[in-house]
């Protein structure tokens, strides 16, 4: 393996792991040969898959293994095998000198016990903390993962958190004792991209602060350009490249690694143009499979020779400190997966709306009184969307983008008619849509699907997955049995997945695979419109562009219109046709997708775009960080609902008056500021001038 140019002998050394799971269902060989250094002051990313042994690799460096796994090679901690400590011994070290963050939080969060005593026990139990003390230190961690509100936070159960404020609390705990190794298995994921900006200026800032060693697993490549030192490349278990961050991104050596980097959406070209995604066929080498003496990646490379299927290349430096497991690493080039198509915006002109909302309006709980029923009002309902209009085209997508808290998964909800509307009108075509579904009509509910963030809890955990997708074609469809069945398998190969995950259980299919069969079952309908909601969020990157090419692809070939809700800057700009900005319940921009995303923006769009990580680490640009925290929207604002964190604020016009709603040229791109476009757009095109006090950071 290459050297490190920080010196110093390794944190983590792992060294030829194996990790070979013995099932009921036969042996799966999660890891198969794995080599990796973490050294002091540094963040190592771990990239790859879903199924090429990341996670396994991480959890075995904690010796969180069970005792059905057979475990070859070597895990050093400070040189000293972790297979030979004992329990007491493992117990000291885990969550004080080495801690783990996972990918789901719930499986870290006691459900029984509120999250506040559950970080003051880390405290208690590593650092002597007093109870005093440990409160103390609870608040100021939460605090620096940005959680609104932390002493309230404090007494919430985990059920009363959503997603991403538990996996700020589990960040938290893991920064507790400020550990030599920190290993994170897709911390982020969940988080949308301001959040996961300051989550990940913090773990930059714990390798410096204290010489940390950290273990970065993602598939987000626009991260691990941000964060990581050098980078390591996981394919079916096998350690396949691995090189600094800057020699990986520029001139990979191993042809997975060039498809992933083309996998992930890129800016448009100075024309306008969307660069099209690159599809790796097939899927991940079986783990059931014992590997041949050939290379794993040989059915799905574009490079294969006789010779790749001939000899099972190993780990070799083809350049000094960059290595890879390939027979050709310097016959790599950009063009190794074809020529990358580009879509130009043609312009087609605007048909009748297949969904329109006006003034929608949705408010949760009603005024509370000082004593009980009776008495002054003392407590206003949350305003979670207020006076929200947009429209969505036949065969367009709009996009809904902001942080947690702005209201989309609410307008998604009130859009398919889980949650009533308060006010206002929602038209499918010329209808208007009954505020609840169960008052809807059949013909209605078929127009409309909904895809969800969490796949688990849309499929019933006691059928096989291929039910609500059989079923909605003979629901929906009008196809017997047998039709519905054989246009079922098609749909999961349409969305990369084998026929024969129909018959298996929502348990036994990770987390990405039940996103795509919840894909399969919105299109099974035939639906007018599909609302999804953090669709492609839990995939990894080469699904992701499976995913989204499909639909893109659907929507060419059926007209079929989406709503689509993503903090993931790159994809909406990818997928969308509109975009529609939401802060805090309130609509702050709108517009093409092109003229949303470019100068000039809303200050909090400006924000957001500064946030989001590129898949570059040479990419220079203006650092934008929000202080504060999205208000909790219960009393009507006077001034700018963006007021109190905007980098670009001009003054008590800002916090008095309510600001004008601004067109720019062509009319259909509007944003509510009292800066004049002219002078916003002077501002972002010189990221160099000094921002106010209040947020900016230039």
């Amino acid at each position: 393996m290459s050297s490190n140019a920080l010196g110093g002998a390794p944190l983590l050394q792992v060294e030829q792991l194996g990790v070979t799971f013995l099932t009921p269902r036969g042996t799966v060989r999660a890891v198969r040969d794995a080599s990796l250094n973490v050294r002091r002051g540094e963040v190592l990313g771990l990239a790859g898959e879903s199924g090429s042994g990341k996670s396994t690799t991480a959890f075995a460096a904690m010796g969180y293994l069970p005792g059905t796994t057979r475990v070859s090679g070597r895990i050093l901690f400070e040189g000293r095998e972790v297979a030979d400590m004992n329990a007491a011994e493992l117990r000291r070290l885990r969550g004080n000198r080495i801690a783990m963050v996972y990918q789901d939080p719930a499986t870290s969060l006691n459900p029984t016990m509120r999250v506040g005593p559950q970080v003051s026990e880390v405290l208690r139990e590593h650092l002597n903390a007093d109870a005093r003390q440990s409160r103390r230190a609870t608040i100021e961690l939460f605090e620096s993962v940005r959680l609104a509100e932390p002493e309230a936070v404090l007494r919430r159960y985990p059920h009363e958190l959503s997603g991403g404020q538990q996996q700020r609390v589990v960040i938290a705990m893991a920064l507790a004792c400020e550990p030599d190794l920190l290993i994170l298995d897709e911390p982020t994921t969940g988080l949308d991209v301001t959040t996961q900006a300051t989550i990940l200026e913090l773990i930059v800032d714990l390798k410096h602060r204290i010489n940390a060693g950290i273990l970065y697993v993602t598939h987000d490549l626009g991260v691990i350009a941000a964060v990581a030192d050098r980078v390591v490349v996981m394919y079916a278990g096998e350690t396949v490249e691995e090189a600094s961050v800057r020699q990986l991104f520029r001139d990979p050596k191993h042809p997975y690694t060039t498809g992933l980097l083309h996998c992930v959406p890129k800016p448009p070209t100075e024309d306008g143009a969307t660069v099209g995604l690159t599809r790796i066929p097939g899927a991940v080498f079986p783990a059931s499979e014992p590997a041949p003496d050939a290379c794993l990646f040989v059915s799905r490379c574009p490079m294969a020779t006789e010779s790749c299927s001939q000899k099972a290349p190993p780990m070799a430096e083809p350049v000094v400190g960059h290595s890879s497991r390939c027979l050709y690493p310097n016959d790599i080039a950009p063009g190794v997966w074809g020529e990358l198509d580009t879509n130009v915006e043609t312009g087609r002109v605007q048909q009748e709306p297949v969904l329109r909302a006006k003034d929608l309006r949705r408010f949760y709980g009603s005024w509370g009184r000082k004593y009980w029923m009776f008495g002054p009002r003392t407590r206003p309902p949350v305003r979670a969307v207020t006076d929200v209009d947009f429209k969505v085209g036949l065969g367009r997508t709009l996009g809904i983008v902001g942080e947690s808290g702005a209201g989309k998964s609410t307008i998604a909800r009130v859009i398919v008619g889980l949650v009533p509307r308060d006010q206002g009108q929602l038209r499918l075509k010329e209808e208007e849509l009954a505020p609840e579904v169960d008052d809807r009509t059949d013909a209605q509910r078929a127009a409309m699907r909904m895809v969800f963030q969490n796949p688990t809890a849309s499929l019933n955990p006691r059928l096989a997955v291929g039910h609500a997708i059989v079923r909605a074609l003979r629901k929906f469809s009008g196809l017997n049995k047998r039709e519905s069945q054989q246009h079922a398998e098609e749909l999961l190969q349409a969305v990369g997945l084998d026929p024969a995950y129909l018959n298996r259980p929502p348990r036994e299919l990770s987390g990405g695979e039940q996103q795509r069969v919840a894909l399969a079952g919105a299109f099974a309908a035939s639906p007018d419109i599909i609302v999804a909601d953090e669709a492609v969020s839990a995939l990894d990157v080469s699904v992701q562009a499976q995913v989204l090419n499909l639909l893109r692809s659907h929507q060419e070939e059926t007209d079929t219109s989406y709503v689509f809700i993503t903090h993931d800057l790159a994809v909406l700009r990818y997928l969308s046709d509109e975009i529609l900005v939401l802060y805090a319940g309130h609509v702050v921009e709108s517009g093409q997708a092109h003229k949303v995303l470019d100068t000039p923006s809303h200050p909090y769009t400006e924000a957001l775009l500064s946030a989001a990580p590129v898949p570059d680490p040479d990419a220079q640009r203006t650092t934008i960080r929000l202080p504060g925290f999205v208000p909790t929207m219960r009393a009507e604002f006077q001034g700018c609902v963006f007021a109190s964190r905007c980098p670009r604020k001009i003054g008590d016009v800002c916090d008095e008056t309510t600001p004008p709603a601004q067109t720019a040229v062509g009319g259909d791109h509007v944003l509510y500021c009292h800066i004049p476009l002219e002078e916003l757009a002077h501002l972002q095109a010189n990221s160099s001038v000094e921002l106010t006090k209040t947020g900016g950071v230039p």
